[in-house]
């Protein structure tokens, strides 16, 4: 979750709207207003603001748009495959919620990137669509990602339970356990995130200008104002929410990773005859050929996940480390290492079809029916 500074940063890079209170409530202060008071700092960027803009136009913007589009069609096609294999299992209602989250992740990442078009199109129209885009679904999208992590972090818990207690796995994994557990995650950071959207608010701001020295005209734009609040409750938010759980998370994923990695090199080297009797020890869990596709399934799953969750924990680290960085210094670099890290949540949430595809024959057999 980015910081104070700069979620104000991005909603207006180029501080050009919001620049008096806003109208009609004394409680709130306008965007600009509210981010010199965060900015103290002096700013000592590695590169410009011009360098930023055109990554973000000639890189960013496309990859985002790009990817975006792919996930929402291939979550589609995940969603379809599933319902047609049936959800049979704690595991595909699992894999199915999942799906279903991430096409939310990548739709509103869509949303958010023709919001940034629009922002360009029309910089002087009464609506400022980059804030409004920030304020309505920037929020929304880091829950559903998060949400989407513990998913995913559920489904490997599972796998893990089927090679240590196989017989016993589809008794604790029941389907309603599993819904029950997908509405609890959603539950919680849902209640988490609403308080963000407690201190912000969308309202008219107006902003005065003469002309030749002599009439003054007011300039109504639909922007963004914070209360006070927004700091520390941004802070809460930041440590509990978008750190704590969400390294706890993938503690979790991390071990059953291992675990699952290792079942699968032992399972490996025992060796079954004709009459599938075992010829190893005669305690150790043998996985059959089905599980063994699915534990891969959900490895290639969680080390997806992963890999995209490592710059953003690198980026956290760089926060309390780098000196002045939170204070609003390196703004530019903190905005282009914001933008790597949404653009990986994107790939993430848009890439599990490929990891069916890849290792999941069955998934492969029923899309290719859609087709037919």
């Amino acid at each position: 979750m980015k910081t104070f500074s700069e979620q104000l940063n991005e909603m207006c890079p180029n501080q050009s709207r919001g620049d008096t209170a806003s109208a009609g409530n004394n409680t709130f202060d306008s965007v600009t207003e509210v981010s010199k008071k965060a900015m103290m700092s002096p700013n000592s960027d590695i590169f410009d603001d011009f360098l930023l803009e055109a990554l973000r136009v000639a890189f960013i913007f496309p990859a985002n748009f790009i990817l975006s589009v792919v996930g929402v069609l291939t979550n589609i096609f995940n969603m379809l495959v599933q319902m047609r294999l049936g959800l049979k299992s704690s595991m595909a209602i699992g894999i199915f919620a999942l799906s279903m989250t991430d096409l939310v992740v990548t739709f509103l990442q869509l949303v958010i990137s023709v919001c940034y078009v629009l922002d360009k199109i029309y910089p002087d129209y009464g609506i400022d669509f980059w804030a409004v885009g920030v304020f309505v679904f920037s929020w929304a999208r880091y829950m559903f990602f998060f949400v989407s992590g513990w998913i995913t972090t559920t489904i490997s818990i599972e796998r893990c339970f089927c090679v240590v207690s196989p017989f016993q796995v589809r008794t604790i994994f029941t389907k309603k356990r599993c819904v029950a557990a997908i509405l609890f995650i959603y539950a919680v950071h849902f209640s988490l995130i609403v308080p963000i959207y407690a201190v912000q608010k969308l309202i008219w701001t107006s902003t005065s200008s003469c002309e030749d020295n002599q009439t003054a005209t007011s300039v109504f734009t639909f922007t963004i104002v914070f209360t006070e609040e927004f700091i520390d409750v941004q802070v809460i938010l930041n440590n509990v929410y978008a750190i704590a759980l969400s390294v706890t998370s993938q503690c979790i994923i991390i071990v059953c990773t291992i675990w699952m990695i290792y079942s699968l090199k032992s399972s490996a080297r025992v060796r079954v005859d004709e009459n599938q009797a075992i010829l190893t020890k005669p305690n150790f869990t043998v996985l059959s050929e089905r599980e063994r596709r699915m534990v891969k399934v959900v490895l290639g799953l969680v080390i997806l996940l992963t890999s995209c969750n490592i710059p953003r924990y690198a980026i956290i680290c760089v926060y309390y480390f780098l000196p002045g960085m939170n204070a609003g210094s390196y703004k530019n670099l903190s905005d282009f290492l914001w933008d790597i890290s949404d653009l990986l949540s994107v790939i993430n949430c848009s890439s599990n079809f490929f990891v069916y595809l890849l290792l999941n024959v069955n998934f492969k057999k029923t899309l290719a029916t859609l087709f037919n």
